[in-house]
């Protein structure tokens, strides 16, 4: 009789021990695989951001400026271009009560760069004025006005309205790693250096804020009341890189004096040492809000402030960004150079104000990052660097380099990255040198 050879299998302690060691492998490589993940999102987000900070930089190149943040068209009544307090511009500006129907908001800093990013058509199709006639009697009256980003009917047969270009997707406007991005709209998720207000002659602030819907508004006074609003603007010009431009429909001879530019020539602390944009997830696509977008929808084209740009932090100018007070005095000390540091063997005033320290406090509302870290949504209701990176955002420096800055960088560092000319302040709020190793990788 032949005997039967015994065949042995797998105990299930055995099977129990070889999933265990299967799933610690696992678990050990799923952290490295996310890392893989996110560092190829990173590096695609950085690759979209050249782009578009490259197509900038030919626009720079070809007009000789920088162009504006954000466009305005006044409603042709406004017969006092010297005096920014009657622009319609103060009508788009969050926090102000929202009128969208006095002006015309025309197109963001999106718009001319278009013929530099492949674009051209897109840019050669938008109508930037509209001429339209009535008659009474024998006179013919013609009027032309600026057509809005968002305007569906004012469009050559045959070519697209504004409204359908603005919701067109631009692929490297968009950064991979923005979760609020949505499918086949007018995406952004790249923003300018609007330095430290939303407007430059009147210069409204912004205060953070913990909670969804509860940021708020502020006036920053970045000259003494006596200097007027030039005097504003020759400190704002300093202080950042993009300004909002208000236009007159055409015809008109008035020349709008409040309406400034940067050149390369104008960044005194150098264009490695300018930040020129950096991310914001909760910018770009917009619902209509009465309080962040004058109850208009956003897109690419939106020329709105905080759709558009990011500033630094309104804490510089004192208090905390948890308050909520209406105003704020930049002139009163809080940014000036200390008369001696004790201990230091200093010269009087040869260090930075306190208050700069406030660009980027950690724990405070302001922080880069706090929205994505506190689950903020509300588009426009954040103008500050916001990110879909853990731990720091993407920034283009005006020579053309990208950089990921870390959330944790020190504010004062971030304040001189800001303003393209810090060296040239007044002295209540002029910056020390910086040192390029502050911020290097």
């Amino acid at each position: 009789m032949r005997s039967r050879r015994r065949r042995r299998g797998f105990t299930l302690i055995e099977l129990l021990v070889v999933i265990s060691i299967i799933g610690i492998l696992v678990g050990l490589l799923l952290p490295a695989i996310n890392s893989a993940r996110e560092a190829g999102r990173r590096t695609q987000c950085q690759s979209n951001m050249r782009n578009v900070g490259l197509a900038i930089l030919g626009y720079v190149n070809s007009k000789n400026a920088f162009p504006p943040s954000g466009t305005f068209c006044e409603d042709g009544t406004n017969t006092l271009p010297a005096d920014p307090t009657t622009s319609v511009v103060n009508n788009y500006i969050p926090g102000n009560t929202a009128n969208s129907s006095v002006g015309v908001p025309m197109y963001s800093w999106v718009l001319p760069i278009l013929p530099y990013m492949d674009a051209q058509d897109m840019f050669n199709q938008w109508t930037m004025f509209n001429t339209s006639s009535t008659t009474s009697g024998k006179t013919t009256t013609s009027t032309t006005a600026g057509v809005a980003y968002y305007d569906t009917t004012n469009y050559i047969a045959g070519q697209a309205s504004n409204a359908t270009i603005a919701t067109t997707a631009i692929g490297v406007l968009r950064c991979p790693d923005d979760v609020t991005a949505q499918p086949n709209q007018g995406n952004l998720s790249y923003v300018v250096n609007g330095g430290f207000s939303l407007w430059h002659p009147i210069a409204y602030g912004w205060i953070g804020a913990q909670i969804d819907g509860t940021g708020t508004g502020t006036i920053l006074t970045w000259a003494p009341s006596a200097a007027g609003f030039s005097g504003t603007i020759g400190v704002t010009q300093k202080l950042g890189v993009f300004f909002i431009q208000s236009v007159y429909p055409q015809g008109n001879p008035l020349k709008i004096q409040w309406n400034v530019t940067s050149t390369l020539t104008s960044l005194a602390d150098g264009a490695s040492s300018t930040i020129m944009m950096s991310e914001n997830t909760l910018a770009g696509v917009a619902t209509p809000n009465a309080t962040y977008t004058a109850g208009l929808e956003g897109s690419w084209a939106s020329p709105l402030p905080t759709l558009t740009t990011f500033i630094g932090s309104s804490a510089v100018c004192g208090g905390s960004s948890m308050q909520f007070p209406t105003s704020k005095d930049c002139t009163a000390g809080q940014l000036a150079s200390a008369s001696v540091v004790s201990g230091a063997g200093k010269a009087s005033g040869d260090n930075d104000g306190l208050g700069w320290q406030f660009a980027n406090k950690v724990g405070t509302y302001d922080n880069i990052n706090f929205a994505q870290n506190a689950g903020l949504t509300i588009e426009g209701s954040f103008p500050f660097t916001n990110s879909g990176h853990p731990g720091g955002s993407n920034m283009m420096f005006c020579d053309g380099a990208v950089r990921f800055i870390t959330s944790t960088i020190d504010g004062t560092v971030y304040a001189k990255l800001i303003t393209p000319a810090g060296s040239r302040l007044p002295f209540y709020c002029k910056q020390m040198p910086l040192s390029q190793d502050a911020f290097a990788p």
